[in-house]
């Protein structure tokens, strides 16, 4: 009897993170918060990921990776990523990230859209992003000497 609680216990936490909001990703880098929209942009760009739309008023990118299809299972996946800045200290900017993965398919019943947690890509485009940001100042400074 006491399993059987701790067993829907952790059904309804899956339930509940299923059905919860998905928090963004954040990653606080230096720099001014235009510098850095920029930077992001080259950043999906260097990913091989489309601009979809992009705001430098509302430091807003959205960017979509290739769509991914399978015959086998007749479904197509393609992932949306939102990229938000905002200015967080002197020469410092916070980019906050959000990760959906979009499904279609026969057997899906239509079009989805799944909010990721988690995902290996979080981590792949910050570090991408540190990097164009690291060649711009390494660049700025070059210019002045």
């Amino acid at each position: 009897m006491l399993l059987a609680g701790c067993e829907s216990e952790s059904f309804s936490e899956r339930v509940s993170n299923r059905f919860s909001a998905v928090p963004p990703k954040v990653l606080t880098v230096e720099g001014d918060t235009r510098a850095v929209y920029y930077a992001a942009q080259q950043a999906f760009k260097r990913l091989d990921y489309n601009l979809l739309r992009s705001n430098v008023g509302k430091l807003h990118v959205e960017a979509a990776s290739r769509i991914n299809t399978s015959v086998a299972f007749r479904d197509s996946r393609q992932l949306v990523a939102q990229i938000d800045i905002a200015q967080v200290g002197p020469n410092q900017a916070e980019v906050t990230m959000r990760l959906v993965e979009q499904m279609e398919g026969q057997g899906l019943g239509g079009a989805n859209e799944l909010p990721l947690r988690e995902h290996g890509f979080y981590e792949t485009y910050f570090a991408v992003l540190q990097q164009v940001l690291r060649e711009e100042a390494d660049a700025a400074a070059a210019k002045k000497n």
